[in-house]
């Protein structure tokens, strides 16, 4: 283990708790506690990552801008985990006498701090992975290696709210402000900090000799910009409008198998989200070997085809009485949000090494920042769809208790029907990638 791998797993479990670590609280503290309407809630989520994903170019180009300055990656990747830990802490001390809509401005406010100095975290580790090699089989690898930390984090994660529940605190509020200063200060700042200092400066190779504003200045080769765009649009699905149905999960666990208890609802999303993560860590390393023997691309698509047997499962297991079989769900869900991590980074790699043979320039900040674009654009469509959704239902959020069957019924269609659907979908895009690295090593 090297410091530059430390330095990879510690910047990735921290922008794990940096893409996830406000919806996880938002959704239990903001709209079920202090009663927040869920589309207006979504949208105060939205506007953040869509601002993210707008900058996310501009933010590659200014890292590049500045990457022949002496340890410019290192103080900027510091800089943004601290500034971001202190936004992340902020949010979360929101005074409980304040009206609904000073909370909702004031979550507004915080997250737009955050998002944008999370956009500089994200893309200077993503590129840092990615140019860890040039070799096909060792890039899988790679991104398996950094999966793992992410795995980690979605371990963590969604226990956070039933902690601040919990009796460590004397209150919710009190329990929130802790929990949201720890993850801030541990799991955000100092995490960042460790990978500024132990990772590695730049791959000159990767830089072009100037700073690009437009992708038709960009040295990247037509044919090849055409197969990452696809990448693109199943990453849009995937993070967009399955999100956007799965969302509907956590609601069906309160209001429909706990019968409208947040807290044990709440509780079982973690024993969920745990057994996501506990299967997300055992599919890595079969997904990484599958990947380099059968094909990235192939390997991508038999998952999908195992995420619409997963999807028509959902039905059976989301009702009451079945809460300890909801591990089933995992056992078959686990792999797409794996392969996500893992292939879809890799595949991305792969067509950047194959650009430096053609191009002679890597230009995978590129390629980064408009990934990192369209996986926020996918986030922001699934915050104001998933709101929309149960708006247009009927969902109330401020009926105690479960909601009319009608509601339940709906949910279970979108959980079930759009995850089914949209998986097809993913799949006929993939069935346009053609894409075959010419070799397995590229210039360096």
């Amino acid at each position: 283990m090297t410091k530059y791998n430390v330095a990879l797993g510690c910047g990735y479990f921290a922008i794990f708790f940096v893409s996830h670590g406000i919806g996880t609280l938002a959704i239990p503290y903001y709209q079920m506690t202090l009663g927040v309407d869920p589309l207006l809630l979504g949208l105060v989520l939205t506007i953040p990552v869509f601002v993210s994903a707008l900058i996310s170019p501009w933010v590659a180009n200014v890292i590049d801008a500045i990457a022949p300055l002496k340890h410019s990656q290192r103080m900027l990747l510091i800089g943004s985990g601290w500034i971001c830990a202190a936004a992340y802490a902020a949010m979360w001390a929101v005074p409980v006498h304040w009206s609904v809509d000073q909370s909702i401005a004031y979550l507004l406010a915080c997250s737009l701090v955050f998002y944008f100095f999370a956009t500089f975290m994200t893309v200077i580790m993503r590129c840092q992975a990615m140019e860890a090699t040039s070799d096909t089989h060792g890039i899988t690898s790679v991104m398996g290696f950094t999966s793992v930390f992410e795995k980690l984090g979605s371990i963590l994660y969604f226990w956070l709210f039933p902690l601040a529940q919990s009796k460590l605190f004397s209150s919710l509020a009190v329990g929130m402000k802790t929990i949201g200063l720890w993850v801030a200060v541990l799991l955000i700042g100092v995490l960042s900090t460790l990978a500024g200092i132990w990772g590695k400066s730049r791959n000159v190779s990767a830089i072009a000799s100037q700073v690009f504003s437009t992708e038709k200045s960009v040295p990247f080769n037509p044919q090849l910009l055409k197969q990452i765009n696809l990448l693109f649009v199943v990453t849009v699905l995937q993070f967009g409008l399955i999100g956007a149905c799965i969302n509907v999960d956590f609601y069906l666990l309160v209001y429909f198998v706990e019968g409208g208890d947040i807290a044990q609802g709440a509780f079982w999303k973690g024993y969920l989200s745990t057994a996501y993560a506990v299967m997300g860590l055992i599919t890595i390393p079969v997904i990484v070997k599958a990947g380099n023997r059968f094909g990235k691309k192939q390997t991508l698509f038999a998952i999908y085809l195992i995420n619409c047997i997963n999807a028509m499962f959902k039905w059976v297991l989301y009702q009451p009485d079945m809460d300890y079989w909801l591990v089933l769900d995992a056992v078959l869900g686990a792999w797409i949000w794996t392969a996500h991590t893992t292939l879809i980074p890799a595949l991305l790699a792969d067509v950047c090494y194959e650009n430096q043979q053609k191009t002679g320039v890597l230009s995978d900040s590129f390629v980064v920042g408009r990934h990192n674009r369209f996986l926020n654009f996918g986030l922001v469509l699934s915050f104001v769809l998933s709101g929309w959704m149960l708006n247009v239902i009927g969902f109330n959020a401020d009926t105690p208790g479960a909601q009319p069957s009608g509601v339940i019924y709906a949910m279970q269609a979108i959980l079930v029907g759009g995850s089914l659907l949209v998986s097809v979908c993913a799949m006929a895009v993939l069935s346009r990638f053609t894409f075959q690295r010419s070799n397995s090593t590229a210039l360096r």
